[in-house]
């Protein structure tokens, strides 16, 4: 028989059980095909638009640009993360892409990341699609135990958790490597954090530093920024707000020093546990592309009136629609173009920024001497205006004095109501703030030139992570105010949003006006056009134009289903506030209709497919895996029709775009990531000018250049014309494939050595310019303090090619000097028959070393310093932090 005193306590846990089924159950329906028919989330379209794979493509669909980014970008890498753990090398260099670059190093590469694990039992399409819904599924869990924790009930924490997990962010940015991977863990970040401020714990300070680090081996490196500044900004804000309460609820003191130390810890175990992932990447920002001031490329951020689209989701496109997406491109708009958290979640968020009408300017009264002089007034409500600091604590120091448990317990709910308070006005701030940092970044993005951290920071709608993350907090919180807020408050409260209807209303109706008076007066030709050419401002506008009077002429189903959702919430609010369904009922229906409508709204992102299509194999790539060793052009790049992809035919489609063909560990010598050594990229720009901050791609076909990079194949459209130094292999998937008959070896001994100046210069590609400068016989080496020498020319044959070492049998006459066309980087070794030898930088990017005369063995080795110094720190951190937890865990028992 079941004691009477534990049976709340197993309906609570019933109840949590019950939700975060639901949480998982939603994401199983959602993308039921993965889970029970083995189909990949990975979007084989892009494919079905490229050759060789999409020649005999049935389909062929018009996807935009930021689609392709996982068949471009994330899943190649983990094809070659996977093959290189089958081989048994760890995957720090990748030799396939660019002539060679540090692929652990480009923030992106995750070779540490604990859903690799999925590899062990599935195939990469199908395991890619797993680790990703399983990173939302933890996200929507841990959000949801975060909620518990900080004092949401179980009902309202399943609304803030639905939001999480369903929002358009959320699944707009599903397939995206990383992204997911760290932002699941920001709830579990920010538990542990906050009980480390309320708890005055460095326990739980090292708890979530640990939590940090896991975030670091999961996670999208770029968005690092905004997550390790959200936990700085609580342990600032929230514990310094917080600080006189706590004081006075213990013993144990939150003073200043405490509380900076505390968060200390916290970064401090977070940076140190994870050095393997940061470190080589400040390393290679010190040698990248990146170094470039982001305004010279144009930065991408979310203007104001995209606002707009908490109610109209698809008001400015839906998610993959090429044509909504590229309208908004001659002003830099971010791809991210819906904030869509669902209609019905707008309700509690809502009602809690109503419920705070007089506490708005606690939002700019962090600072301490605006909290000296903020006096706010008491209030009544019970839910919705909760006790001030002040009246907590006056409140907890009468209760130490009284005698007896029962008038503690009756103080302690004022203790907690106000935390909660705190925590409210943070995660306003919060979202404030998310939203000033994306659409205030035209006034201050220039200035980022002058931030060594913040110089790659492009893409300032990264930001959305923790727009969304205090989104879904602040819905839970509103849910919560829903179920407890007062009639009076609820009365009060359905007047405004009988306002707010109207408004949007008048808008849709406003909007529809304006579209038809756009229409006839000539402003654009044709409503119907795929693209308005140009940038700038009149080009935007156009593009507003062509945009919105396409919906709202006739209005659409974007702007037609917002309306009618948001009549079934109003109607909903209407029931409750005329009494005609209690309270209970009334929020079971609305987190009915919330999941309805994610639900419905998700169906865009929705995209599985037949994962067998994913990089299959060809006649072209079987082709150039049994051809002699030589790394492949592919040109013309097609760059453009990437991005922009308006003519589907199969003449138009695009040959293997920048590392598609890196799952075939196919070399070659285009490539595209977000960090690579800038040295490459310059030296590129010889054989033509390379304009994209993240590609190398070549359009041309000919030049010396490419013979010393070993480009000893060229891939080309069937129809191209190509120069006679080309001989023809084969023809085959709408392509044909050439062998350069003038490419040098991989590696090859040159005639003369000029010295090419101290390194990082410019002194040798100026030399590398000059028109008599013949790269197959002559080196510019820097730092070689060489006027020119003659050198012995001899013979070089690659005996071992592996992605970390590279072993070369070499036999000439007299000394030589060896270049090998693989790019230079810190971190390679070399050795001559077992002995150290010095590694010159050749040619601007290549590698070079000086060879005695006779025949030895040259071997490269890539053991990159900052890589060992990073396993060292993270190691010495593990240990210390585990002597740290043990000892106050003694010190406690104590």
């Amino acid at each position: 028989m079941t004691d009477a005193s534990t049976q709340p306590l197993q309906a609570t846990w019933r109840n949590h059980a019950i939700n975060i089924a639901l949480l998982l159950l939603v994401i199983v329906a959602l993308y039921w095909r993965v889970f029970f028919l083995g189909d990949t989330i990975i979007d084989v379209n892009t494919l079905n638009n490229q050759l060789p794979w999409g020649y005999d493509a049935a389909e062929t669909v018009n996807h935009p640009y930021n689609r392709r980014d996982p068949t471009d970008m994330y899943l190649t890498r983990e094809y070659f993360i996977v093959a290189a753990y089958q081989d048994g090398e760890l995957p720090l260099w990748n030799p396939y892409t660019m002539a060679g670059h540090p692929i652990y190093a480009d923030g992106v590469t995750r070779i540490f990341s604990p859903s690799l694990v999925v590899y062990a039992f599935l195939d990469l399409p199908l395991g890619y699609s797993v680790a990703r819904l399983f990173e939302l599924m933890l996200g929507a869990i841990f959000m949801y135990l975060f909620l518990i924790a900080i004092g949401v009930t179980a009902r309202a924490a399943l609304m803030g958790a639905l939001v999480f997990e369903l929002s358009a962010h959320s699944l707009f940015h599903l397939t995206g490597l990383g992204w997911w991977g760290g932002l699941m863990w920001l709830p579990l970040i920010f538990l542990y954090v906050d009980r480390a401020i309320t708890r005055r714990s460095f326990s739980q300070a090292i708890i979530a530093g640990i939590v940090i680090a896991l975030q670091f081996f999961c996670a999208y490196m770029p968005n690092q920024i905004y997550y390790i500044g959200a936990v700085a900004l609580y342990f600032l804000l929230f514990g310094w707000r917080s600080r006189t309460l706590l004081n006075l609820e213990s013993a144990k003191k939150l003073n200043v020093i405490r509380l900076f130390l505390l968060m200390t810890v916290t970064l401090i175990t977070g940076l140190a546990l994870a050095a393997t992932q940061w470190l080589p990447v400040v390393e290679l920002l010190g040698y990248s592309n990146r170094r470039i001031v982001p305004t010279e490329t144009g930065f991408i951020y979310l203007p104001p009136w995209y606002l707009v689209t908490l109610i109209f989701p698809n008001l400015f496109g839906t998610a993959y629609d090429p044509k909504m997406v590229t309208l908004f491109t001659a002003l830099n708009v971010s791809h991210d173009h819906s904030l869509y958290l669902g209609i019905a979640a707008l309700l509690p968020l809502g009602l809690l920024f109503y419920s705070q009408r007089k506490r708005w300017r606690k939002l700019f009264a962090w600072l301490p001497r605006m909290q000296k002089n903020h006096q706010p007034k008491e209030t009544t409500a019970p839910a919705a205006e909760l006790i001030t600091t002040k009246q907590a604590a006056a409140s907890l120091a009468t209760a130490s004095d009284k005698q007896g448990e029962t008038q503690t317990l009756a103080v302690q709910p004022s203790y907690s109501e106000t935390l909660v308070q705190h925590r409210i006005s943070f995660f306003m701030f919060l979202l404030v703030l998310a939203l000033v940092v994306m659409m205030a970044a035209p006034l201050y993005v220039h200035l980022t030139q002058f931030v060594p951290v913040l110089r790659s920071i492009r893409v300032i709608v990264r930001a959305g992570v923790l727009f969304l993350f205090a989104a879904s907090v602040l819905v839970g919180f509103g849910a919560d105010l829903l179920l407890k807020a007062s009639a009076d408050e609820l009365k009060k409260f359905h007047r405004l949003v009988k306002k707010i209807l109207l408004a949007i209303l008048a808008f849709v109706i406003i909007a529809a006006i304006v579209s038809w008076l756009v229409k006839l007066s000539g402003f654009i030709a044709n409503a119907n056009i795929e693209y308005v050419a140009g940038s700038g401002r009149l080009a935007y506008l156009r593009s507003v134009a062509v945009a919105m009077t396409a919906q709202f002429t006739r209005p659409s189903a974007s702007v037609l289903w917002p309306l009618l959702v948001v009549s079934a919430v109003y109607l909903l609010w209407h029931w409750l506030n005329q009494n005609r369904i209690n309270r209970n009922l009334f929020f079971t229906l609305l987190v009915a209709l919330l999941i309805g409508d994610l639900y419905l709204n998700s169906q865009q992102f929705d995209k599985t497919h037949d994962r067998k299509r994913v990089f299959p194999i060809t006649a072209i790539t079987e082709k150039l895996k049994a051809l002699p060793a030589g790394r492949l052009l592919v040109a013309p790049s097609g760059l453009a029709t990437n991005r922009r992809a308006r003519d589907t035919s199969r003449e138009a489609k695009i040959i293997a775009p920048p590392n598609t063909l890196l799952p075939y560990q196919i070399p070659t010598v285009t490539g595209k990531d977000q960090l690579f050594p800038k040295a490459y990229r310059e030296f590129c720009a010889l054989i033509e000018a390379q304009n994209q901050l993240s590609h190398v791609v070549f359009e041309t076909t000919e030049s010396p250049f490419f013979d010393a990079l070993n480009v000893k194949y060229l891939l080309t459209y069937a129809a191209a014309e190509v120069s006679s130094s080309y001989e023809l292999l084969m023809k085959a998937d709408g392509l044909a494939l050439y062998e350069n008959r003038h490419a040098l070896p991989r590696a090859f001994f040159v005639q003369q050595v000029m010295d090419g100046g101290v390194p990082s210069g410019v002194a040798d590609l100026e030399r590398l310019r000059q028109a008599d400068f013949d790269i197959k016989t002559t080196a510019v080496v820097q730092g070689a303090k060489l006027s020119t020498q003659t050198c012995s020319v001899g013979k070089a044959t690659i005996s071992e090619d592996r992605r970390n070492r590279v072993v070369i049998e070499t036999e000439n006459a007299g000394d030589g000097w060896l270049v090998l066309s693989d790019n230079f980087y810190p971190g390679w070794q070399a050795e001559i028959d077992g002995k150290p030898v010095e590694i010159f930088h050749a040619n601007h990017t290549m590698r070079a070393v000086s060879v005695p005369a006779g025949s030895h063995v040259l071997s490269f080795r890539f053991a990159p310093r900052v890589f060992r110094a990073s396993v060292y720190l993270s190691i010495t951190a593990a240990i210390g932090v585990f002597a740290a937890l043990l000892i106050l865990r003694i010190r406690r028992r104590k």
